[in-house]
């Protein structure tokens, strides 16, 4: 019998086929793309192609405005009103649920959108990766990449793990689907996995990437990252230590997993990342983005659409929450009337929060007099580096005036388009800074019970140097320097989508914390994890569920514990209907 291969994006469709189908003989799903996938195959240019658009398909699910700015609202990180990519729905507490809304998976209304774009991004990258790997490894014949056959295979190989690794940070159950999945039978014999399982075999999958990558003698020549940067193979095995660092700190859901992390592991990891000097100088990964991308909303190149609303202080704002930890003039919750006062007192000087005066916000001016028509004040020496303030309260106060705030954050402003000072909206779209590897190496020795002294030395590359503050150091308890490493994480996390919701779903305020605010976990209710869409449980003939809301305080949904659960098929419902209507009919007797 001829072997025919099938393009993971059936993978599901397959699946689902075959659950409630499994005790009524074989299933053979014809493809009849097959004889153009194998065409494909043998086409050097086409799985070049595919490896480089892996990258675009995973920058561009991850850093998109939706659900990225929805959850960093819910994490009272940014703040708006506005309903784009539901952020008011979902960021709302006491005015369209008691607390906080639940996710609402369903197909049958806008709002279950949010729990869509990660998963269907996500395989859309393991699709287009798994090709290219299939074409490289187990294709015959293989197909001549001549001098791109290395960098081909690390950048699908760095994706399938990368992919697999973002499902399980946001979902509490994925498939796992790697290139060696061909079949009709092996799509069938697929089964879910929980988070974990799903985390841990995107480690094995990274240790693979950095093999490779470590073997290779290449620099990016595929325009993997949008044409303007190149990484060697060394760099990208230092990008995912940071990613597999990132894989194991953000994993958590609650205060109890943070505390089982294998942080020592965290600590292993990072210390080879981004930011180290292990093979190489430290360096920033940056994607590069066109005028037309941003024009385009992505669909020709690059794209972050979380730089982009997340910039514009005409549009998003930066939550009171943590406006209060970089000034004490900012008031959490809002307060009302004008708002709160410009940072500064009578002489014009910056007033500080937690820590002093933070050189990031600075005295809040920025761009011009008026520039946008927010009352802007002109830049001054004692301007911020990354935030600026306005009087203006741009959003409507009938929404809940929760979402208001006078900060505004400004760091990657050109990525907006439309200042002065920036000549076009293209430029670098930064994906992991130097501070986010940095910031995961320090929590996992503080954590992980290794050297405090270079934990401190790793938050002082923010907090001394971009935010003039006073250092820390050795001599500082543990419980100060976790303040300390929280702060940054608020501060230089902002621009790093779902960052915040992850540092804050698995953060509890540490007893003897320098100042409460910086612990401050999710507010009641919200969800801390994605379901299955909707529309792919149906498919699998299993229960909708979802996660947080009234119904499930705790982020969890009765049916589903942390670890992974149950949930149910369409034959296991049926019986537990009959067997409570046998109860009802005794009962009645």
């Amino acid at each position: 019998m001829t072997k025919r291969y099938y393009s993971w994006r059936f993978a599901l469709a397959a699946v689902a086929l075959a659950g409630p189908l499994g005790a009524c003989g074989t299933l053979d799903v014809s493809n009849p793309n097959a004889p153009e996938r194998e065409r494909a195959f043998s086409d050097p240019a086409t799985i070049v192609a595919s490896a480089a658009g892996t990258m675009k398909t995973w920058v561009n699910t991850r850093y998109t405005y939706d659900p990225g700015m929805t959850m960093s609202a819910m994490a009272d990180s940014y703040t708006a009103s506005w309903n784009n990519f539901n952020m008011r729905y979902y960021s709302s507490y006491g005015i369209d649920c008691p607390n906080r809304c639940g996710w609402v998976n369903s197909t049958s209304t806008q709002l279950g959108g949010q729990v869509n774009g990660y998963w269907y991004g996500m395989y859309s990258t393991l699709s287009s990766a798994n090709d290219a790997l299939f074409a490289t490894r187990l294709a015959s014949p293989k197909p001549n990449l001549g001098s791109a056959a290395a960098v081909t295979e690390v950048v699908a190989q760095m994706a399938q793990a990368a992919a697999h690794s973002f499902l399980a940070l946001n979902y509490d159950r994925a498939f796992i689907v790697e290139e060696d999945v061909v079949t009709p039978e092996q799509l069938a014999a697929l089964q879910l996995s929980t988070r974990q399982q799903v985390r841990d075999r995107a480690i094995v999958e990274f240790e693979k990437g950095i093999a490779l990558a470590k073997a290779g003698t290449f620099t990016t020549d595929i325009n993997a990252f949008g044409g303007q940067f190149t990484y060697t193979g060394k760099q990208l095995a230092k990008v995912m230590r940071t990613m597999e660092a990132e894989a194991l700190a953000l994993w958590p859901r609650t205060a109890e997993e943070n505390a089982q992390v294998n942080w020592a592991k965290v600590a292993e990891y990072a210390s080879q990342g981004i930011s180290s000097s292990v093979d190489g100088a430290p360096f920033e990964w940056d994607a590069f983005t066109t005028e037309s991308a941003y024009n385009d909303g992505g669909t020709s190149g690059f794209f972050s659409g979380f730089h982009q609303w997340g910039n514009d202080y005409t549009t998003v704002r930066v939550d009171t929450r943590v406006a209060r930890l970089l000034s004490t003039t900012q008031a959490d919750p809002w307060p009302g009337g004008a708002g709160s006062p410009q940072p500064v007192n009578a002489q014009g000087i910056p007033i500080g929060g937690v820590y002093g005066v933070d050189q990031r916000l600075g005295d809040g001016c920025f761009g011009g007099d008026d520039l946008f028509g927010v009352g802007e004040c002109a830049p001054t020496p004692l301007s911020g580096l990354d935030f600026m303030w306005s009087p203006v309260a741009i959003f409507n106060p009938t929404r809940g005036s929760f979402h208001q705030s006078n900060i505004g954050w400004t760091r990657d402003h050109c990525l907006v388009g439309g200042f002065p000072d920036c000549a076009t909206g293209s430029g670098p779209i930064p994906l992991f800074t130097k501070a986010h590897n940095d910031l995961l190496w320090a929590e996992g020795l503080i954590r992980g019970g290794g050297d405090n002294a270079l934990a401190a030395t790793l938050i002082n590359n923010t907090r001394v140097t971009r935010g003039g503050l006073a250092p820390v150091s050795a001599a500082n308890s543990t419980t100060e320097l976790l303040a300390a490493l929280i702060y940054e994480q608020e501060i230089e996390g902002l621009p790093m989508p779902f960052v915040q919701y992850a540092n804050r779903r698995r953060e509890t305020k540490a007893s003897g914390a320098v100042d409460p605010p910086a612990y401050n976990n999710l507010w009641a209710e919200t969800p801390r994890q994605m379901p299955i869409p909707a529309k792919d449980l149906q498919l699998l003939k299993l229960e909708i569920y979802s996660f947080g809301g009234a119904a499930n305080p705790g982020g969890f949904a009765p049916a589903v514990n942390p670890g992974g659960g149950s949930v149910r098929n369409v034959r296991q419902i049926w019986a537990d209907l009959q067997a409570s209507a046998r109860r009802d009919a005794r009962r009645h007797q």
